[in-house]
């Protein structure tokens, strides 16, 4: 059996990337809490489980739906549901959404189909995971879209919610900045329309009528004062509007 000398190049290569491998701290592959912090989010974003065919997904197909949100930015990158490549990424990081470029989206397809989803778009969440500085959800429209040969087909997005310090984040805190491109529809309702409903809590009332003129705080009893109304908040959820 040939064994590689310890002065040829390739055994030194070799034994470079064995040992660079073994020093590369473990926060470069993924956040030390990420399996934690998955089974978190999975717990506010049940999962949709879609069908498999000839072992290939049908995301065409919903076996078992679970949390539906609404997008709330436009610009989130999709393309049909069942393309075997893999589909760009869209980043989100300072308020703006952008797609992945260079390496990140040298393997990107483009079936000639694709398009970005729209505000307000109902998707399916399918799969969560954490890496080292972002939060990846793969998103999925509700809706079925017939292109012009007549086949009806879902869309898929790659949503990258850019996240620095990652590992010293909450859940709550990264379900926040999740919930700045996609919510809850009657969250997303809300901001919109900017109306307040029973039951919100206090930072889906900032989200919707920005931060109050003067907060008045009676303990387990807020209450938020605006120009032309109050929003009262008792246990951390509206009560009551006057």
């Amino acid at each position: 059996m040939f064994l590689p000398s310890f002065r040829s190049p390739s055994f030194r290569v070799l034994l470079i990337a064995t040992v660079a491998a073994a020093t590369i701290p473990h926060t470069a592959f993924g956040a030390p809490n990420s399996r934690a912090m998955r089974e978190a989010l999975v717990a506010d974003y049940p999962l949709t489980k879609v069908g498999v065919v000839m072992f290939k997904t049908d995301y065409n197909r919903i076996t078992q739906p679970g949390v539906i949100l609404a997008v709330r930015l436009p610009g989130i990158y999709a393309d049909v549901a069942n393309t075997q490549d893999s589909i760009v990424n869209t980043n989100f990081a300072n308020g703006q959404v952008s797609q992945a470029t260079g390496f990140a989206a040298a393997f990107g397809s483009n079936t000639g189909h694709s398009r970005t989803l729209n505000p307000n778009e109902k998707v399916y969440v399918t799969d969560i995971l954490v890496k080292r500085d972002a939060v990846q959800l793969e998103l999925l429209t509700v809706d079925v879209t017939t292109l012009a040969d007549g086949q009806g087909t879902r869309y898929r997005a790659e949503l990258n919610v850019k996240l620095p310090g990652l590992d010293t984040m909450t859940p709550d805190e990264v379900k926040k900045s999740i919930e700045t491109v996609v919510a809850d529809p009657a969250v997303a309702s809300a901001v919109q329309s900017k109306t307040v409903k029973l039951g919100m809590s206090s930072d889906e009332v900032k989200q919707s009528l920005g931060n109050p003129d003067k907060i008045v705080d009676l303990g387990a009893k807020l209450v938020f004062i605006y120009k032309d109304m109050k929003v009262i908040l008792i246990d951390g959820k509206v009560s009551d509007v006057q």
